[in-house]
Parts: C-alpha cells; structure tokens; sequence
C-alpha cells in the first residue's frame, strides 16, 4: 500500500508534514468557525450572542502567535497591508476616548474594528496554500444554504420562524417584518447583503472555467437559490445592485464580446422575470412598493442621509463621535422620526457623520488601494491558459481568486450605501474575507521579522497577552451590553402590562440585579445608569408612601449618567422624572426643559414634558400643545395618545 506522505513530507492535499502546516490548519478552522457562527448567530449583532464569538477571536490570536513561534521560514515574512489599517483603528480609539458624547457606544464599534482588523492580519498572514484557502471559502460559504432554506420556510410556511440565538431568553421576531425572509438573520436587510456579498463567488464559480462541471452545475444552482431569497425579502434596495451585478459580472467573467452582451441581457431578463413574479403572485409586494416611497418604507433612507450629511458639516475633519449617531439624530433640530435609527443606513455617511474626513480618508484610502492594485494585477493575467493533456482551456488560479474578490469587494462596497454592514458583524467579516483574497493576490508578504529562538517564544507569549488583554477589555463592555437591553426589554414589557403595579414585585428586582451587574461590568454605560434610575421609580407603585427615598435614589443614578454625558438628553429626562416623583418640582422641571432644549424634535422629550405639566391645572392648554406635538411626530406614540385623551377628557 503507497504511502499517504511522499519523499518530501508533504501529505496530499493537507501539505507540509509540520508543526507549523499542522497549526495553520488550525487557524483556517478557526476562522471558519468564526465566520460560520456569527452567520448563524443572527450575524453577531446582538450583544449576548456576540459574547460567544470573543473567545474564538481569543484562541485565533493566541494561535497566530504559536504559528509564528513554530514556522520554520527564515527569514519571517508578514503581509505589511494589515499595517495600513492600524491608523484608523488608532483614530477611532482616540475619537471615542476624548471626542464622543457617547463613549459607551463608540466602545462597541472600536470593538467591532479590532475585530476586523485581527480577522484581517491573521487570514492575510496565515492561510499560506491553496487548500486553506479552498477550504475557509467552503466553511464560509455553507452558512448560505442553512440561511436561505430558513428565509424560504419564513416566506412560505411561518413568518414568525425565527433561528435560536443562543440567547438567555426568547427572541421573536419584529411585527414589523413579518412576511418578508430574514434567514439566519433577524432583519431582511443584513439578510439580503449576506445574499449579495456571496451571490458573485457562486456565479463566477459556475460561469468561469476553472471547476469540474459538476461543481459549476452546483454552483449555478446555489446562486440562483441566493438570487430567488433576495427576492423574498421583499426589499427594493438589494434588487438594484442585484441588477448591477447581473448586468456587469458577464463582461469580466466572459471573453467574448457576444458572450458578454448575451450574458447581460439573460441576467436582465431572469431579473425582469422575478420582478413580474413578484407582482403577479405576491400582493404583499406591491403593498411594500407603494410604502417604499414614503417615509415609513424604504424613503426614509432620504431623510437619514440628508441628517447625516447636516450631521458631518457640523464637524467635518474630527466627526461627531463614535457611536453618537443615534443620540445626535434624537437630539437634531432639523429632522425628526417616529421610530430612531441606529445608523443612517449608508456606512460611508456613518464614518463621515462620526470620524469626519479624516476616518473617512483612513478607511477608504488603503481599501482603494489595495482594489487599484488587484485590478491592475487582474487585467495583467491571461485570460484563459491551456493545461497539459487537458482539453479547452481555464483561468489562471490568480486570476480566479482575483475575480471572485473584486466582484465580492464591488458588492460589498455597493451595500455600504445601503445598509448597516458595520453594526452586523458577520457582513464585515465576510467584506474581510473577499478583501483578503485581493491582498494576498497582490502583494508579496516583505515585512521582515527577527526569527531567533528567544523572539519564536516572545511571539507566543505576545500573542497570549494580546489575547488576554483583547478579551477582557471587550467581553465585559459587550457582556454590559447584553444586560442592559436584556433589562431594557423585560422593563418595557413590565409597564406595558403593569406587572409592577398587580404587585408581583419579582420581576422587577430581577431587572433591577440586570442593571447593577451591567454597571459593574461597565461603569461608564450611561443607558445603563439611566434604565437602573428608571426601574427604581418603578418601585414606587410598590411603596408610594417612600416616594422621596425613591425619587432621591433614582435622581443619584440619573445624575451620575449625566455626569458620564452632559449633553446626552435622555439622561436630563429620567433626572426630571425622578426629581418629579421625590416632590422636587423646581428641579424636576429644569431637567425636562434641558432634555426638551437638547432634544426640540424628539417626541419622547415632548411626551415627558407634557406629562409634567399636565399635573398643573393651570398649564393644561401647554400640557396639550406638547402632547399634539409627540404625536405629531410619532402617530403611533400610545402613551402620548393616552395622555391627550385624558387631557381633553379633563
């Protein structure tokens, strides 16, 4: 019987018969996995499912580092690309540490970047032969058929179907939503990008001549799969650079100018066909197009980029802050909106509107020149190549990866203007592994490093400590995170159903424990704060004859969340709704009329305000005025409806 390893020690297909070939290996499935899970995770972007994925970006550092320690190459050589990244990394630490009102979040989306960053360094460097590559694209891609088999049993057997989170506790998905797929995600948008990121690799894999025809035949078939679930998320941003990507993938993948035309044209029509599909036998299709265009749909991106833009000329070279998009739109004096975005749904503007120009130009800079260079090398390959003892011809192995990456990249590029890849890690990692390709295409790794015996060591333990600090740092503000939306959300539904007035009294020291372990965790977590002197007022129904014990203890948590951001304005509003319940009238007013200034177009801050005044007889008509405003902005505000009819009652 042959023997599985040759005369050079190489094992077929796995490589190198070494420590280091065995370690990289290792490194390659770990990536997969970090890949693999947050797909399936709804995309990493709940905080407590998130907080499963820090300790495999753990264990990739630590195992760089023992690669690097056991690689006998000498001299080392490390790709210097990832380097070009580390500025805006610095820069969005420096932005969020002295330059953003709300620090806590920006912490989240620095976390995010390092996130990328190491994704980034470790595949670039690592991943060394075509195997690893072949088999991290695979692990990568898999994630897609568990996605799209879920987003077709949404759509056609239980809308409400929503993957397991691994969460604490129950998730269901939006109403809002329901009817339209959302996959391995809890939102049709991250869905549909999933789709588009991945649909260009699939095509090119089936329409180029590089694979064994049955695994073109599969690849065909996946991607129309991917191209029907795009569809079935009842979106009308995703089919416009679907459309683009049908109409411009034929010219690079194709030879022929003929090829290249009918190519075109056949993607325009399959894409024709889905749309009169879609109309003929989808009512709630046309439902969701005439709502597209007005502000509860998909318009609304109109008014968010326009904010974002007035938000970026406030502050054009530093930015507003890192994670301070959301409190700058609640607090804008220009526009208001019923529901409050996290993001301006155009990752281009988010950058701009909270790092200013000079985030924006570390970001696209080494991204454009990396694309420049990969296109360059991609248009000086041949074409197609001709093999040994093999009829017709295929394309050069560097120039398939090459393709597969720019036309990832392009598609990744396309729904930045779109969507919120950035605050749905799964999208950014899969943006990273297709940017990746075009590095490790087009640049030759010449960053030298020293590879003596004291240095194999110090790399193993620099990788350790990087790991160890890494984690700790980012598992307790995440973990923070987690608990207190966790706390938020059983909060809100407390008071929606008034648990805490039948006098059940459990569930609302439940909430309260959630908040404090949150501000153990993170002391800086103004929402945190906030929710905690939120859920103290609560406990008033429990004992109303305490009222000024609860109000003064609720005030303390209030003002230590101002004190953390003195211009977030949810902060002076739950100081003025303790100070109101503590019978500090004077104070309490102050604060709602510092919310209602830092906040004029937010209709929470007119509820409250409303809500104060309306215990003053003498002030009802001004009670009434600011209730019509709240739901003048917001229809669907209840309580602010509730309070009118009360008012006009009286």
């Amino acid at each position: 019987m042959p023997s599985l390893i040759d005369k050079s020690g190489n094992i077929a297909y796995l490589g190198q018969m070494s420590l280091a070939n065995f370690v990289d290996w290792l490194v390659t499935f770990c990536l997969g996995a970090i890949v693999t899970l947050s797909a399936l995770l709804l995309g990493g972007v709940r905080p407590d499912t998130h907080v499963l994925l820090l300790p495999l970006f753990a264990c990739l550092m630590v195992l760089h580092g023992l690669w690097l320690a056991v690689e006998q190459e000498q001299p080392k050589r490390l790709s210097y690309v990832p380097v070009f990244f580390l500025p805006l990394v610095a820069w969005i630490w420096v932005n969020v540490t002295w330059v953003s009102p709300t620090a806590w979040r920006g912490w989240y989306e620095l976390i995010y970047a390092l996130e990328a960053v190491i994704f980034l360094w470790v595949l670039v460097n690592n991943v060394r032969t075509r195997a690893h590559l072949w088999v991290l694209i695979s692990i990568a891609i898999s994630p897609a058929a568990y996605a799209v088999f879920i987003g077709f049993y949404q759509f056609f057997q239980n809308p409400s179907q929503l993957v397991n989170a691994y969460a604490e506790y129950g998730l269901t998905l939006s109403p809002q939503f329901l009817g339209q797929a959302t996959g391995s995600f809890a939102d049709p948008n991250s869905f549909a990008a999933f789709l588009l990121i991945l649909l260009p690799s699939l095509l090119i894999a089936g329409l180029v001549p590089r694979l064994p025809v049955i695994l073109r035949v599969l690849c065909l078939y996946v991607g129309v799969m991917l191209g029907i679930s795009i569809f079935l998320t009842q979106l009308f941003w995703p089919l416009v650079i679907l459309l683009i990507i049908l109409l411009i993938l034929p010219w690079a993948c194709f030879l022929s100018p003929a090829h290249r035309v009918y190519g075109s044209l056949l993607g325009v029509s399959l894409f024709a066909i889905g749309v009169l599909a879609q109309l003929f036998f989808s009512p709630q299709f046309k439902t969701r197009a005439v709502q597209a265009m007005s502000a509860e749909g998909e318009a609304v991106r109109l008014v968010l980029w326009q904010e974002a833009l007035e938000i970026t000329l406030d502050a054009p070279i530093s930015g507003v802050g890192g994670g301070s998009f959301s409190a700058e739109f609640e607090q804008s004096e220009r526009q208001s909106l019923g529901k409050l975005p996290m993001t301006p749904h155009n990752d281009y503007l988010l950058i701009l509107s909270e790092y200013g120009i000079l985030g924006a130009v570390l970001f696209l800079l080494p991204s454009l020149l990396v694309v420049w260079c990969a296109i360059r090398n991609w248009r000086a390959e041949p074409g197609r190549v001709k093999l040994n003892n093999a009829k017709g011809t295929i394309m050069p192995l560097t120039k398939y990866f090459l393709l597969i990456g720019l036309a990832s990249v392009l598609s990744f590029a396309l729904c930045l203007f779109s969507s919120f890849i950035f605050y749905t890690p799964v999208l950014t990692l899969y943006g990273v592994l297709f940017f990746s390709m075009l590095v490790k295409s087009s640049f030759k790794r010449r960053l030298r490093i020293p590879h003596g015996g004291w240095m194999r060591l110090g790399y193993l333990c620099l990788g350790l400590v990087l790991a160890v600090g890494f984690y700790s740092i980012s598992a307790s503000r995440i973990q923070s995170q987690a608990l207190e939306l966790h706390a938020r959300q059983r909060l809100d539904q407390i008071v929606e159903q008034r648990v805490h007035v039948s006098g059940n009294t459990d569930l609302l020291d439940e909430v309260i424990e959630l908040y404090e372990a949150a501000i153990l965790l993170d002391p800086d977590n103004v929402d945190a704060w906030i929710g905690l002197s939120a859920s103290i007022c609560q406990q008033f129904y429990r004992n109303p004859a305490n009222y000024q014990a609860i109000g003064a203890r609720a005030s303390g948590y209030a003002q230590r969340a101002i004190e953390l951001s003195e211009t977030y304005w949810m902060g002076w509003a739950q100081l003025g709704i303790a100070q109101g319940l503590g019978g500090n009238d004077t104070e309490a007013e102050a604060a709602l009329a510092r919310a209602l200034e830092l906040a004029p177009n937010n209709c929470n801050a007119h509820y409250y305000w409303a809500a104060y005044v309306s215990h003053f007889k003498e002030r009802r008509s001004e009670a009434l005025e600011s209730a019509q405003r709240a739901l003048d902005i917001n229809p669907n505000h209840r309580a602010a409806s509730k309070l009118q009819q009360k008012l006009r009652i009286l």
